[in-house]
């Protein structure tokens, strides 16, 4: 199973390097979430859901990647490894869809973190978002949620 993920989302020599999108967007919802020094069960599952539906995974799989991500994550120095798989291959609108699920992770445990949201600019700013479609993801996210309180 693993193995059929990995030749999916990891390049070999003879595939194109696109997909290494899945582990860089599950590093990416780790180091957010870790962000404010805590990293909840409630962002815990909610990482799991988003990676399972944005990358059509089943359990098994969206489990492994996970322990993938947070040791990965836990051995990166930097983000601009993960950051950049996103800015070359997603388009605009799906660079929009990731940061609002950013913003649905940082807002998960009820409250948004100066540390959170400084962490956002800064993953906004490296996948090549304008600031103003950031304000205005936030925004929308935050909203969306009041709403289905």
């Amino acid at each position: 199973m693993l193995k059929t993920f990995f030749s999916r989302h990891i390049p070999t020599k003879s595939t194109p390097p696109p997909d290494r999108i899945p582990l860089a967007a599950a590093v990416l919802l780790i180091e957010i979430a870790r962000a404010d020094g805590n990293f909840s069960l409630e962002e815990k599952q909610a990482i799991h859901q988003l990676l399972q539906q944005r990358f059509a995974l089943d359990r098994e799989t969206g489990d492994e990647l996970m322990r993938l991500a947070e040791e990965t994550q836990e051995q990166s120095a930097d983000l601009h490894q993960f950051t950049s798989q996103i800015n070359r291959n997603f388009s605009q609108a799906e660079k929009l869809e990731i940061i609002e699920a950013f913003w649905a992770l940082a807002f998960a445990d009820g409250c948004l973190d100066a540390h959170e949201e400084a962490m956002l600019r800064q993953l906004g700013h490296l996948v090549g978002l304008p600031h103003r479609l950031l304000m205005d993801a936030k925004v929308k996210v935050r909203n969306e949620l009041r709403s289905a309180e």
